[in-house]
């Protein structure tokens, strides 16, 4: 039986090593920040691999085992807070692999890892195109596995920053908000063009290609959209209106946690 994309997607989101790599991107800041802080024990391609479900599945590999010693003494809450086991006990032969790895349909991920590809501008309104096109077709629960039974958990979604609000303001498009950036759940409630919002904090889901290359999504404190998510690169980030995208997320924004 062929599996869809919605199929590993569903497969991915339960996958308990791409939730715990994803816990640990937030709690560093984004993807550059935590190879920064682990001293380059992985690099940002990588730990972008890891967090899309393309990780080592036949052995438990030195960059695995490095930033899983790593982050057992110095990132406080790990590997808890994720709900799921460590890296080291949730990669390797024990998981099962996606559809399609192994049978040349998609690539193994290699170590060292090749230079990440450079950076194109993308004009807004095709990243807002891609955005409504992945919310229309995506929905659904995230949810991790509990270690000890099996039984499925779900992952609640962090909701406060450290108490600074950051104006942002719309592209000319505006931007759309959803219930849940990992889902795509509820896009009813867009933002007009040119709006400024408070923002509380910001967080990494890369769910959709749309949101790359920074990956981040903005958690709103401003009107009826309170609450509600929106991608970081919706926004102008300080760029300046009619030129080039410089900025997709504002790192001036905080975490969420």
């Amino acid at each position: 039986m062929t599996s869809t994309a919605r199929d590993e997607d569903e497969i991915r989101s339960l996958d308990p090593f791409v939730r715990q790599v994803t816990w640990l991107v937030n709690a560093l800041g984004g993807r550059d920040q935590l190879a920064r802080a682990s001293e380059n024990r992985v690099s940002p391609r990588t730990l972008d691999n890891w967090s899309n479900g393309r990780y080592p599945r036949h052995a438990v590999t030195g960059a695995v085992r490095d930033l899983d010693a790593w982050a057992m003494e110095h990132v406080e809450g790990y590997p808890g807070g994720a709900g799921v086991p460590r890296l080291i006990e949730t990669c390797g032969r024990s998981q099962p692999e996606r559809p399609g790895a192994g049978d040349g349909s998609e690539p193994e991920l290699s170590e060292p890892d090749a230079d990440p590809p450079t950076r194109r501008w993308r004009p807004a309104w095709a990243l807002a195109a891609a955005v409504v096109v992945a919310a229309a077709a995506v929905v659904g629960t995230v949810v991790a596995q509990r270690p000890d039974d099996g039984a499925a958990i779900t992952v609640p979604l962090p909701s406060t920053g450290d108490g600074t609000l950051v104006p942002e303001t719309t592209g000319s498009i505006g931007a759309n908000t959803f219930a849940d950036p990992r889902t795509l759940q509820d896009n009813a409630q867009g933002i007009p063009p040119n709006t400024t919002v408070q923002v509380r904090c910001r967080y990494y889901a890369p769910s959709i290609p749309s949101v790359t290359p920074d990956g981040f999504w903005y958690l709103i404190d401003s009107g009826e959209w309170a609450g509600r998510w929106s991608p970081a690169n919706s926004f102008m980030n300080g760029d300046v209106p009619g030129e080039p995208t410089l900025h997709n997320t504002d790192f001036a924004v905080p975490v969420c946690s």
